[in-house]
């Protein structure tokens, strides 16, 4: 029997310490993908020398997860429910984002595939509101492997109106969202790159991504004494729209988030379903168009 290229290890017995994806030839550590019962995600994402480019949690957005889905704020009838952050503000109990918080159940772990393909993690869950009533039904595959020159980690939600006609309102939060490592960021000595019009765009993420519509947006840097390194994100789907440009959400402190509901919101009637996804490519030294093409064409 031919071993498989990639094997699944957990930090601890218990499946809510994560597991981690490993490439089996060379004991390479792709990502971690786990969940608690707040919400799931992928942490870490590492290039292929090792270096993660995603941060798990800032202090002052401990709700930003690495590669993770939420959306603020999803209506059913005249309930308002918000499933962007997991708990209360501790900086300013009266912000009305952390209001009417929703919670997500994770009765299980999630069902994983090993194929010479890539290891996928399928999670089921249930969004329920503030009141414990359900709201909609999730499926979220998170699919891992890696590349010549990059690892790549998908990820795909759908959403489903089981309960009843459901509406994902418009607004700044929402939908798969990203929270970039440290040394990758403006302030620190990064730059965003976005590849719009056939060109690279380089700078601060409101010259290069702003309003404008992009097929990929990454941060790069070359942190001191340590080769360039880099993570690249791209819309794989949007049942809601045929656009894969955006709308893009992006902060020089390192949140990325592709936000489908930042302009238009998307009701689903009873049974409906909505899906999204987004890729997110960890990887050495400068990105190039020719090198995003192999990434990220289907």
């Amino acid at each position: 029997m031919n071993e498989s290229r990639y094997e699944t290890r957990q930090a601890l017995v218990d499946h809510t310490a994560g597991h981690y994806v490993i490439e089996s030839a060379t004991g390479r550590i792709l990502a971690g993908v786990g969940h608690n019962p707040h919400r799931a995600w992928t942490f870490p994402l590492n290039t292929p020398n090792g270096h993660n480019v995603i941060q798990e949690h800032a202090f002052d957005h401990p709700f930003h997860n690495g590669i993770f889905v939420g959306q603020g704020y999803v209506m059913r009838g005249n309930q308002e429910t918000n499933f962007w952050c997991t708990g209360p503000d501790f900086r300013k109990t009266h912000n009305p984002v952390f209001l009417h918080i929703g919670q997500l159940r994770y009765p299980t772990a999630p069902d994983i595939e090993i194929t010479d393909d890539g290891v996928t993690f399928t999670y089921k869950t249930t969004w329920c509101d503030e009141n414990h009533d359900p709201m909609l039904e999730e499926v979220r595959r998170v699919h891992v492997w890696a590349c010549d020159d990059a690892t790549i980690c998908d990820t795909y939600t759908t959403k489903t109106a089981a309960y009843g006609p459901v509406t994902f309102a418009a607004n700044k939060y929402g939908s798969i969202g990203v929270r970039i490592q440290p040394q990758l960021l403006p302030p620190l000595g990064g730059q965003v790159v976005a590849g719009r019009d056939g060109e690279l765009k380089r700078g601060t993420a409101g010259d290069v991504v702003g309003n404008f519509p992009c097929d990929f947006v990454a941060f790069e840097a070359q942190p001191h004494g340590r080769e360039p390194m880099g993570v690249c994100m791209a819309i794989l789907d949007n049942s809601a729209s045929s656009d894969r440009s955006g709308p893009w959400l992006v902060r020089d402190y390192g949140m990325v988030m592709f936000n489908a509901t930042l302009n238009d919101s998307i009701p689903l009637e009873q049974d409906q379903a909505w899906q999204c996804a987004l890729r997110v490519v960890a990887y050495d030294q400068p990105i190039s168009l020719k090198r995003s093409q192999s990434w990220l064409m289907p």
